[in-house]
């Protein structure tokens, strides 16, 4: 995808000009210098200043760039280094403009139309001859520094050719797999484990009562993932809260852009037992919920629901610093309860609900130490799979948990080394789907690695500046409980050993003569 933009803009002074003349053309001097080290090392992806004038107190400048270093990123660089300098003159810098700024993609993007749906509002599109031409109007400082045009242009570009050494695939590419194996249960688990009073349905949306004997076996697998994969790496179990403030679910940035749709939200109710005056009385008299009465007595939300169930970790972290030599930090967290997810698509028995059981793995560290540990926790999870549980898997390159499947499906990804995969799905086969070449997989647990996302998010510093990374890895418990069964069925006789002998004797859930 080739890429090239060209500006024009304006820096506005609080003075006319002429008084600082030397300190302008000092300014236009350093910046060249910068751009010229920026052509020497970039070519023709960095910025040509092409010319400047000054009008009383406003300096005007045309600018053209490619995608390495952007024009508009140059002229933010020219305003801070004309603020320095005539600072001391008592002149100050009052504001940036971006008169025009006009973005030309050649391949690489998603059309004209689908472009003019996504920057509906927020940019002008037009199309020659292949090339989409984007152009912005009248761009601020807080614009530029929001990154919203390279934010506008992720929105609508597509993946690249390769580069040399990549080998570009779809998400959902099959990496390796393990051995056939017989699956005693044919239809859905839900439908079976129903019917012996395993689970039993709770009125809201994707949501269940766990009984005994289900509640035991999923307390089995999580043991066996924190004996076989969590201790021996040396993580530490954390817990986690699950209401998440807005002030927290903003640095959740890629979620909001992709799947603001996915979360719940949690709105906190007035201290004033007053307010829901009328609510009570016709609860009271008629033995009705007026929700609607709720509307004007709740203010916004305040808060949403956990969808990710890592968040608490990295802002643990946030604005604080930490030592390369002090890293990694990993943690596991089970305890703090459920996870949230508006599904796309439905529920679907266990495999797919609103409401869920995860166990966490989570870590902050160097961005080798990140990958070693994703790789790692990937390769003792097949481990317990295969010797603990004795089921059939597949190792899938996934996508991130934030994007859509629609998302997913217009990107490639590289596949070349598994260093360079962001995240590895692990997923088993569920009969009732189908055949195995054609159905939908189940995906038990996603291993991620982030690169520097949410450290940047959550200002996460390095003492020395180096660079740090997260990863996280999360096991989804209710979706390895209907494996397992989908694979063995639901007679404890029939169940590995090594499962047996964590459960010792399994629970019956409650009869009633019902």
């Amino acid at each position: 995808m080739s890429l090239r933009f060209q500006l024009v803009g304006r820096i506005e002074l609080s003075s006319d000009a002429s008084a600082i003349m030397p300190e302008i053309r000092e300014a236009f001097s350093e910046l060249e210098k910068f751009l010229e080290r920026g052509m020497e090392k970039y070519g023709e992806g960095a910025t040509e200043l092409i010319e400047w004038s000054i009008e009383g107190n406003i300096i005007k400048v045309l600018m053209r760039s490619g995608r390495s270093l952007r024009a508009h990123d140059a002229l933010l660089r020219l305003k801070n280094i004309l603020a320095q300098k005539a600072g001391s003159k008592r002149i100050g810098v009052r504001r940036v403009v971006v008169e025009e700024l006009e973005a030309r993609i050649g391949g690489g993007h998603v059309g004209r139309q689908r472009a003019e749906e996504l920057l509906e509002g927020l940019a002008e599109v037009s199309e020659s001859n292949g090339v989409l031409i984007i152009t912005f109007r009248n761009l601020t400082d807080r614009d530029l520094r929001g990154r919203v045009v390279d934010r506008a242009l992720k929105l609508i570009r597509v993946e690249e050719a390769p580069l040399e050494g990549e080998e570009l695939a779809p998400f959902g590419t099959v990496l390796k797999k393990g051995v056939a194996k017989p699956h005693k249960l044919e239809a859905d688990v839900a439908i079976e484990a129903e019917k012996r009073g395993w689970i039993k349905r709770y009125p809201g949306k994707g949501q269940w009562i766990y009984m005994p004997p289900m509640t035991a076996l999923i307390r089995a697998i999580t043991q066996l993932l924190i004996e076989g994969v969590a201790k021996p790496l040396g993580f530490e179990e954390w817990m986690f809260p699950r209401l998440v403030p807005m002030e927290v679910y903003k640095k959740l940035t890629t979620y909001i852009e992709h799947l603001p749709d996915g979360v719940f939200y949690v709105c906190v109710p007035p201290r004033d037992p007053s307010a829901f005056e009328e609510f009570k009385r016709e609860f009271a008299l008629r033995r009705e919920l007026r929700t609607d009465l709720l509307k004007n007595i709740l203010g916004e939300p305040e808060y949403v629901m956990e969808a990710i169930q890592c968040t608490a970790f990295y802002q643990s972290f946030s604005g604080e610093i930490v030592k390369l030599e002090d890293l990694p930090v990993k943690a596991y967290e089970v305890m703090g309860g459920w996870t949230w997810r508006n599904e796309a698509g439905g529920v679907e028995g266990l495999v797919r609900t609103n409401e869920f059981l995860r166990m966490e793995m989570v870590f902050l560290g160097a961005p080798d130490q990140v990958i070693d540990l994703r790789n790692r926790v990937t390769n003792l999870t097949i481990e317990v799979l295969e010797k603990d549980l004795d089921m059939e898997w597949r190792l899938v390159a996934g996508a991130p948990f934030y994007l859509s499947p629609q998302e997913a499906a217009k990107r490639m990804i590289d596949i070349s080394h598994i260093d360079r995969i962001p995240t590895l799905d692990i997923e088993v086969y569920l009969p009732y789907r189908g055949s195995r070449e054609g159905a939908e997989w189940l995906e038990i647990t996603a291993a991620s690695v982030h690169r520097d996302f949410y450290a940047k998010n959550f200002r996460i510093k390095e003492a020395k500046d180096r660079e740090i990374w997260t990863g996280c890895v999360g096991h989804g418990l209710s979706r390895w409980a209907a494996g397992f069964l989908a694979r063995h069925g639901l007679d404890f006789d029939d169940w590995p050993d090594s499962i047996k002998r964590v459960i010792k004797r399994l629970p019956q859930p409650p009869k009633t003569i019902t």
